[in-house]
């Protein structure tokens, strides 16, 4: 499996099979987490994994009673050495640095995490405190996400996703052309067919998956 099929397999699942994830695949994922890149390179994650049933149902209650959490098979939890961080950055280390961190690890661990077949959710919605007192974290450290990890037992729907021109802009923020592709061809330098080749094909993914969402919503 390529980057590119990880990345577009990847969904957000709740529902899990009541079957174990094999230790060296959690080994895989912090493998995978700790490769990441950070601020510095300072590499400043702590990673808590947690398959204990009454740990994990103090989790998922510290995450607003989202009990889901506790089906899944295994939890990582990925917390923020804020220290480490500020003390190089200041205060940028420490409110945006330390989260960018921790966030290209939780990225590595569900696109690894596909690869291996197994299932992902990442949530960020909890009550700090809570999380801090049920696993022990220090102050000096902040707990950024809950990703749970298990085998699916679900297929999510394709999501309908923005399209390349509506996100992109050129050289300037907010810089609004009449021909987008046109101005794709402007600006990439490369010859007219190949650019359209390349807008054809996104294009051609995007239209056939609202037709997909489109046709699943008559249901």
């Amino acid at each position: 499996m390529d980057v590119r099929e990880a990345v577009e397999k990847r969904r957000s699942i709740r529902k899990f099979l009541d079957k174990d994830v094999p230790p060296d695949f959690v080994i895989e994922l912090i493998d995978s987490a700790r490769q990441a890149p950070s601020s510095g390179n300072l590499q400043s994650w702590k990673f808590i994994l947690v398959k204990n049933q009454e740990i994990k149902n103090q989790v998922a209650d510290a995450c607003f009673q989202q009990n889901w959490l506790s089906r899944a098979p295994v939890l990582v939890v990925v917390v923020a050495f804020i220290e480490g961080v500020s003390r190089y950055y200041g205060v940028r280390g420490e409110m945006l640095y330390s989260v960018q961190n921790c966030a290209l690890a939780s990225q590595n661990i569900m696109l690894r995490a596909v690869e291996l077949g197994l299932s992902t959710t990442m949530v960020s919605a909890f009550d700090e405190g809570m999380i801090k007192r049920c696993l022990g974290i220090p102050e000096s450290m902040r707990p950024q996400a809950v990703i749970a990890v298990g085998y699916g037992d679900e297929t999510p729907r394709k999501k309908l996703l923005s399209s390349i021109e509506s996100l992109v802009y050129f050289e300037k923020f907010g810089a609004r052309v009449e021909s987008w592709d046109e101005a794709f061809y402007e600006w990439s330098g490369i010859m007219k067919d190949k650019a359209r080749y390349i807008l054809n094909k996104v294009k051609k993914a995007g239209t056939a998956l609202r037709e997909r969402v489109q046709e699943r919503a008559k249901y």
